[in-house]
């Protein structure tokens, strides 16, 4: 069909993933209970479209536009969360002056962790976004939509902040219980 051989050469990409554990981390390191900025690092007609080819084969033209439906990211705590566009960037002025309980969610694209990554395999999760785009094609007094998927992943630690209690004027030193051994 020479609709599928225009969409072809189109030259789709998987978009790069921002993500957003806490910035002042050193480690960049997800916390619990503090939220997941997520965003598209590389907008453009090929990332996140749309993206415009006109071609003519066997003498017939046709135009092809491709449009991104939504970014599906996949958590790997079992959560999926569905995005229009996108995201917004995360950026210091975020934070700033914040505490970590005051951290905005993304106005745009957001996920909140409520496990630590500790229990995974390789200590950290493995987040996956992926681009679902139609591509509308007209020509030869046809017209029709073609679904594609493009996917990127990337790992993100996530942990929980244990608070280490001193006692006034040097007494002891009470510590939080070590964590939970993994299943």
């Amino acid at each position: 069909m020479a609709a599928q051989r225009v969409v072809e050469t189109m030259e789709f990409v998987a978009p790069r993933l921002g993500l957003s554990p806490y910035v002042q981390s050193s480690t960049r390191e997800g916390i619990v209970n503090v939220p997941v900025w997520m965003w598209v690092t590389d907008p453009g007609a090929h990332t996140t479209g749309p993206l415009t080819k006109r071609a003519t084969l066997g003498g017939v033209t046709i135009s092809a536009t491709g449009t991104v439906d939504r970014i599906e990211w996949s958590m790997g705590a079992g959560d999926v969360v569905s995005c229009k566009g996108g995201g917004t960037p995360f950026t210091t002025a975020n934070a700033e002056g914040k505490s970590l309980k005051e951290i905005p969610a993304s106005p745009t694209c957001g996920h909140t962790y409520r496990k630590t990554s500790r229990c995974e395999k390789p200590g950290q999760f493995q987040v996956t976004a992926t681009a679902y785009w139609t591509v509308h094609w007209t020509g030869g007094g046809m017209e029709g939509d073609i679904p594609l998927n493009f996917s990127r992943s990337t790992t993100l630690r996530v942990t929980d902040l244990r608070p280490v209690l001193v006692a006034p004027e040097g007494g002891e030193t009470t510590t939080q219980p070590k964590p939970r051994p993994c299943p």
